[in-house]
């Protein structure tokens, strides 16, 4: 250190290390496969939860109920087509080869109607349904149903069979129709439902069963009138 001049010190030029080093910047950068980690970590994230409300919003649906539905039977019920849908084949078909005529084969005989044991019949009072099966028959079935109840729809059933294995004629009535039943109802007053009647010819009631019949007992009582008993 030099003195210049008399009780006037000198200022000496020294640069601290300390300040320099306060103005250097810090950076500071990620390597590579930090990144790669970051970017699959965040792609993870929303897959996964993009996934979960795929899965809450698809288990949010119900099944409508299925509903049963009973149609109505009888000669006068409309039959309901059932369309199934068609499976499609890549193999063609082959036309199925006509059934070759046999010349022993015949058709059942139907009965000869009768038009005076029709008239005769009508003139009883009988509706035209069961006029026209005595003029086929010598003894009718007569079934009285109601084509929407299903106890009905059994004893029709076992009303005609009876009928077939009795070798009688058959007619089904509807309760419901005032155009089948009103002569019916005019003679005989309130008709049993399900009900059985069997006439014979000219056009006498031989036989009433109000209530259920099986077909056995349709057969007997057809049986039983035929040979007059």
């Amino acid at each position: 250190m030099t003195f210049e001049g008399r009780g006037k010190p000198r200022l000496s030029c020294f640069k601290s290390p300390l300040f320099a080093a306060d103005r250097d910047s810090v950076t500071f950068t990620l390597s590579p496969p930090v990144r790669y980690a970051a970017l699959l970590a965040l792609l993870a994230a929303v897959l996964i939860g993009g996934g979960m409300t795929l899965l809450g919003h698809g288990g949010s649906s119900v099944a409508a109920p299925h509903v049963i539905k009973h149609h109505p039977f009888g000669p006068g019920a409309k039959k309901h087509a059932t369309t199934t849908p068609k499976k499609h084949s890549a193999h063609v078909t082959k036309p199925k080869p006509k059934p070759k005529p046999t010349p022993n084969a015949r058709a059942a005989p139907t009965a000869t109607v009768q038009p005076s044991a029709v008239t005769a019949a009508i003139a009883a009072g009988l509706p035209n349904p069961i006029a026209v099966a005595l003029g086929r028959h010598q003894t009718v079935v007569v079934s009285l149903y109601n084509p929407y109840s299903e106890v009905d729809g059994i004893a029709f059933a076992e009303a005609r069979a009876g009928a077939k294995i009795a070798g009688v004629g058959f007619v089904a009535l509807n309760v419901l129709s005032e155009a089948q039943i009103g002569k019916l109802t005019a003679m005989l007053g309130l008709l049993p439902d399900p009900g059985l009647l069997v006439y014979t010819r000219p056009g006498t009631l031989v036989a009433k069963i109000g209530g259920f019949a099986d077909k056995e007992t349709v057969a007997q009582a057809a049986q039983n009138a035929a040979r007059g008993t």
